[in-house]
């Protein structure tokens, strides 16, 4: 019952040791995961939005799982805009706290605000509420911090990718065009870190391909990309596991696992066996009841032959019939 384990979870962010609280944070984003977009799903959303916050401000060293969580909750259990842009400003109070964070965590708050924004569309935003970000964002690239620079620039390449720049900047009066706009974001960037400004070219070529059990998915926007990679950043070692038999990625990376020939581990199957009758019989009956116990059609020993055949065909028939190959390699 996804209910009473999730209830278990929230039990041990209260009173869990370190490790415990790590775990059920871990434990909830799997359980959104795998039961997929729906009612339960979404329960456990307007759960977590009633305890997250809360943990997220009074258990500081838990922080970047707290943001993981929530950012995958949201965006699996979301039902529409406004739940997403509820858990987006939670995110973003975070960031703005007045308490400087570490860059660790700093870089963790970005991507998770980043992971929201891949999945909505930009003209459903108001024209005040994010004004702030684009500054924010500049600045942060100014740190010189690598992992808040790369999350930083995932989500200036959203940005661009999406449109809309006017809503997430206060210095729109400035610029004479969204191209002049751009043309400055431009230059913060490359004084920041020059190669990582070519993503944001219009012409940049943003395909990207992973090969996963024998099938290639490519990605052409920032937000598949963003999505999968973050997704499988969480997942860790599982994410081969997750595409195969995950419903809901299926459905949102269009993934169909390919029914193959079994490759793997083989049902088990003896290198050698026979059939063998032993029967006790009086030497006076031995020899007149020989062709009936041996040779007859219907004899104990042919009966025998007849079911080990029968085995080996249907173990035969098993490994033809093909099934999901679970190992694949990520490029």
């Amino acid at each position: 019952d996804f209910v009473t384990l999730v209830h278990r979870c929230q039990n041990c962010l209260k009173r869990g040791s370190a490790l415990e609280i790590d775990l059920a944070l871990q434990l909830i984003g799997l359980v959104v995961l795998t039961l997929g977009a729906g009612d339960n799903a979404h329960e456990i959303y307007e759960e977590s939005l009633v305890f997250l916050p809360k943990l997220l401000n009074s258990k500081l060293f838990h922080s970047v799982k707290v943001l993981e969580c929530l950012s995958i909750v949201t965006l699996v259990a979301a039902r529409d805009f406004v739940d997403t842009e509820r858990s987006m400003e939670i995110i973003w109070q975070f960031m703005n706290q007045e308490t400087k964070h570490s860059t660790y965590v700093t870089a963790a708050a970005i991507s998770a605000w980043g992971l929201l924004l891949s999945d909505i569309n930009t003209w459903r935003i108001g024209h005040k509420k994010w004004k702030e970000l684009i500054p924010y964002l500049l600045k942060q690239l100014e740190e010189g911090d690598e992992d808040v620079t790369a999350a930083s620039m995932d989500v200036l390449a959203l940005l661009f990718e999406k449109g809309n720049l006017e809503k997430f900047s206060n210095q729109t009066q400035e610029y004479s065009s969204i191209k002049d706009m751009k043309d400055d974001i431009m230059k913060h960037v490359k004084r920041a870190k020059q190669d990582a400004s070519k993503i944001l070219e219009d012409d940049y070529n943003r395909t990207a391909t992973i090969t996963l059990c024998g099938r290639r998915l490519t990605f052409s926007t920032w937000s598949q990309l963003k999505q999968m990679n973050y997704i499988r950043r969480f997942l860790g070692y599982g994410f081969t596991n997750h595409m195969m038999e995950n419903k809901y990625l299926h459905e949102v990376f269009h993934f169909v696992p390919a029914a193959t020939t079994y490759s793997g581990l083989e049902l088990y199957k003896s290198e050698y066996e026979e059939v063998a009758v032993r029967i006790f019989l009086p030497d006076v009956r031995r020899k007149c009841c020989r062709k009936r116990i041996y040779m007859s059609p219907n004899s104990l020993l042919n009966k025998g032959k007849t079911q080990l055949m029968n085995k080996y065909r249907s173990i035969a028939e098993e490994a033809k019939a093909g099934h999901y190959n679970a190992e694949g390699e990520l490029d």
